[in-house]
């Protein structure tokens, strides 16, 4: 299997990749597409570029929308949460359009592209190799950075026809991203590269090539593409997990155990991981929960789950719950009540839930 991976910038009328390995370096090339070509694109792009053990895609900034926004100080899912139920209150987006959603990890600056066409891209760039991040060309513009020697810089990167978009980042923080058509016909100046083999022009698709972790937090996802990450990640714990119940039995074999316990030791194991998704969205569960938040029962039927309990604010349980992409349907099966607990103010909730 190749040892390579690839970052790939969507850009206006162009994909811009760089391929890296650790033999030779950094490759760098520019394949045109349209939306109706982009399965030919790919096609041309794994016959140049070669085979890749998988993909980092970053969405140029020609089909970002970009926000400045203020949020409620919950927790950062509950807040992206806030932007994708209702996208076309932050961005200008038609009603009932189907978007893609990013929030920094700050919580101050948010990102929205047509879910249709990243859904397209990511399915055509998976006949390639599988994606294993999708980011909004600012977030992976400061991976790159983050790897330089640069920490602050103000950049330009490509946008829309006679358009350029302006990139500020201090101190290792994305600060600002915005859109703007200059004066002169002229972009602004680029920063110079960011690696000694890759021209500044391919700044964005380096940093898309940098991380391949399947970190959820700042991806720029739609509902679909969350729910395979989510089962990704949720489908390599039970491996890990049933690989460590085969690998403590071959131990237990080797020591001379007998055949019939060995067997029956591992069949315990496996039934373990088997359950992984339970530990897994109990994990997510603990880790969604506000602190003030109190589980007095957690009752699961299947995929169907409810839990109950009380915290400071019972609004502030559904939101985070709701947060969770494992977690659909989550609604409240019953009224808080309100009640005095020592010298504070709590509420009751009776949530429900399906885990994915």
């Amino acid at each position: 299997m190749s040892r390579a991976v690839a970052g790939v910038e969507i850009g206006a009328d162009a994909l811009r990749v760089v391929v890296r390995s650790g033999r030779h370096g950094a490759r760098t090339l520019t394949v045109p597409y349209t939306p109706d070509t982009i399965n030919e694109s790919v096609t041309r792009l794994a016959e140049t570029a070669g085979a890749v053990r998988n993909i980092g895609v970053a969405i140029g900034m020609a089909h970002l929308h970009v926000k400045q926004v203020q949020l409620p100080p919950v927790a950062h899912g509950a807040r992206r949460q806030m932007l994708t139920v209702e996208p076309e209150r932050w961005f200008t987006m038609a009603p009932e359009t189907p978007a893609a959603i990013a929030l920094t990890a700050n919580g101050e600056l948010a990102f929205a592209a047509d879910g249709a066409l990243v859904d397209a891209w990511v399915t055509a760039l998976e006949t390639w190799a599988p994606v294993v991040r999708i980011d909004a060309a600012p977030l992976a513009l400061l991976r790159a950075v983050q790897g330089s020697s640069r920490p602050t810089l103000t950049t330009s990167v490509e946008a829309g026809p006679h358009e350029w978009g302006i990139v500020d980042i201090v101190d290792g923080t994305l600060r600002s991203a915005r859109r703007l058509r200059p004066v002169a016909p002229h972009a602004p100046t680029v920063t110079q590269s960011l690696a000694p083999d890759v021209d500044a022009a391919y700044n964005v698709a380096l940093g898309a090539s940098i991380a391949d972790d399947g970190a959820l937090a700042t991806m720029l996802l739609t509902p679909t593409l969350e729910r395979q990450f989510v089962g990704a990640a949720r489908r390599r714990t039970a491996g890990w997990l049933a690989a460590a119940s085969l690998a403590a039995g071959a131990l237990v074999w080797a020591a001379g155990a007998s055949r019939a316990s060995t067997l029956a030791a591992l069949d315990a194991e496996l039934a373990t991981a088997v359950r992984a998704d339970i530990q897994v969205a109990l994990a997510a569960l603990g880790a969604r929960l506000p602190r003030s938040a109190v589980a007095q029962r957690v009752r699961i039927v299947g995929t169907d789950w409810q839990v109950e309990g009380n915290a400071a604010n019972a609004s502030q349980v559904l939101a985070a719950l709701a947060a969770e992409p494992q977690f659909e349907r989550v609604r409240f099966l019953a009224p808080s009540n309100r009640f005095r607990d020592g010298t504070g103010d709590r509420e009751t909730f009776a949530v429900a839930f399906a885990v994915r």
